[in-house]
């Protein structure tokens, strides 16, 4: 083998070896964020019921909390106390409270629904869904 034959060798296994190296650098790099993902997140007290207390809000008043990675609307009524979904059936988009006409909008398409969720206009076909809850010493309580 001459010299020129060896040098050529060598520069093929070095370009080899750097293709190899980028490659497993970029599997890496695809497969950890995938991994980190699929992976389950350890939630600290995901059991704990979300507790507000009832004179935290004045009639007319909502309140937006998130519990388990969902967004909702504490309101005060004079019907008692509502818990709502904030996020619009339609696209999804957080609605905002109208203190002022005491109604929900929807910021993404116009929809407005009532104190109760209700539909009153807007492109949506369903209302804003209802969350269970229950009154325990003062407290809303959201299991």
């Amino acid at each position: 083998m001459s010299d020129e034959s060896a040098k050529h060798g060598g520069r093929r296994t070095f370009c080899k070896l750097c293709i190899g190296g980028l490659a497993a650098a970029s599997a890496g790099m695809v497969a950890y964020p995938v991994a980190s993902f699929l992976g389950r997140p350890i939630r600290v007290g995901s059991n704990k019921p979300l507790e507000i207390p009832l004179d935290a809000l004045a009639e007319g008043q909502a309140q937006y909390v998130e519990f388990r990675g969902a967004q909702m609307i504490v309101l005060a009524t004079h019907e008692g106390p509502r818990v709502l979904s904030a996020s619009c059936p339609h696209l999804g988009c957080n609605v905002q409270w109208d203190a002022a006409d005491a109604v929900f909008r929807c910021p993404c398409h116009g929809a407005v629904f009532t104190q109760t969720g209700q539909i009153i206009s807007g492109p949506v076909s369903a209302p804003l869904k209802a969350i269970p809850f229950e009154i325990k010493d003062g407290k809303i309580v959201v299991t």
